[in-house]
């Protein structure tokens, strides 16, 4: 199968994580409460992800930890009651939010099989679902499994990428690729000025962002490892047209909104940062700073550039969340005195 064919195929397992708890859940949670079809559908509404992360950790050996993780702002009572129904749900039977994605998942590693000529297999799937503070409360719904095979192993060197030729990520998407610790980055595509955001032994490309047949591409060599290059094993054909917004936030909801309230833990640690949104990261920069930072420092500590940096500052501004003011020539920026007295 080409690299169209097996981006396509990568797409739609993509999708089917982000539908499956809508397909499986509603009939499941229908059953399990013994009320009327339509009852059931008379006190639900579609509920989608505000933020998706392909979140990748590739191992010396080529495989790959695959987390694909679904991030929605529980910012209303119903919201929340929702998800905790929903996580409730995935609890009592997670082979049923899973059954679907399996089998896709399973299909789209068999076409990167044949695209790249290596041997591939998935092991490991699972989904769970939980409630995080970011500070602001989310409910998060996470697929994970193994992805064998998913980088070129070529002495002490790896290359990642190939099975992911021609990917396209909207604004609220985001790929996360963690490598060992040791190995260095001698090849790295796209170039930052095109998404990219480096950090150590990570690189993240957040979205709108499309790769280009050959793209995304890193190539990692084990220390004091000289190695010969082994060319990157061709694809059958350009996967540019590949639009995973499209399968992740349009394929349906992942999520039904409920009436009822039901008890649920929320976890109060503090999350990795490759999971927050921009504007998160600036609050907790500013949380960690006492809440008050120059905006310089911003640029530097999160690595932005200054254009970045002021629409993302301007955004929360307008949203009453900081305020700025000038310091002889440095801008300022503070948290809203309604946040520092929360």
């Amino acid at each position: 199968m080409g690299a169209r064919q097996f981006a396509a195929s990568l797409a739609a397992a993509l999708c089917l994580a982000a539908a499956v708890g809508a397909a499986v859940g509603g009939a499941s949670g229908a059953a399990d409460r013994g009320a009327t079809a339509d009852a059931t559908q008379a006190r639900l509404q579609q509920v989608t992800p505000d933020t998706v992360v392909l979140d990748v950790r590739v191992f010396e050996n080529g495989t790959a930890a695959w987390q694909v993780v679904y991030r929605t702002r529980l910012d209303d009572p119903d919201t929340t009651a929702a998800f905790r129904s929903y996580k409730a749900d995935i609890e009592r039977n997670s082979t049923k939010y899973s059954r679907q994605f399996v089998g896709r998942m399973n299909t789209t590693i068999r076409s990167a099989e044949n695209a790249t000529g290596r041997e591939m297999r998935g092991t490991n799937y699972s989904v769970r679902a939980e409630i995080r503070e970011f500070p602001q409360r989310y409910g998060v719904v996470v697929y994970s499994f193994r992805w064998h095979g998913f980088a070129a192993v070529s002495g002490d060197r790896l290359r990642i990428g190939d099975s992911l030729s021609g990917l396209i990520l909207n604004e609220k998407t985001r790929l996360l690729v963690k490598w060992p610790e040791g190995y260095e980055a001698t090849e790295i595509r796209p170039k930052p000025e095109t998404g990219y955001e480096k950090r150590e032994h990570a690189v993240i490309w957040n979205g709108p962002i499309t790769f280009a047949g050959n793209e995304p591409q890193i190539v990692l060599d084990a220390p004091g490892a000289g190695g010969f290059d082994v060319p990157w094993v061709p694809l059958a054909a350009a996967a540019g047209t590949l639009a995973v917004l499209a399968a992740l936030l349009g394929g349906g909801a992942w999520l039904y909104r409920r009436r009822s309230e039901s008890d649920g833990d929320t976890g109060g640690d503090e999350p990795p940062e490759d999971l927050l949104s921009n504007e998160e990261r600036v609050l907790r920069l500013l949380e960690r700073r006492g809440g008050r930072v120059k905006q310089k420092a911003v640029v530097d500590e999160l690595g932005w550039t200054e254009a970045k940096t002021s629409q993302v500052v301007g955004s929360l501004r307008e949203e009453g969340k900081i305020e700025s003011f000038r310091l002889g020539r440095e801008n300022v920026l503070a948290l809203a005195r309604e946040r520092q007295q929360s």
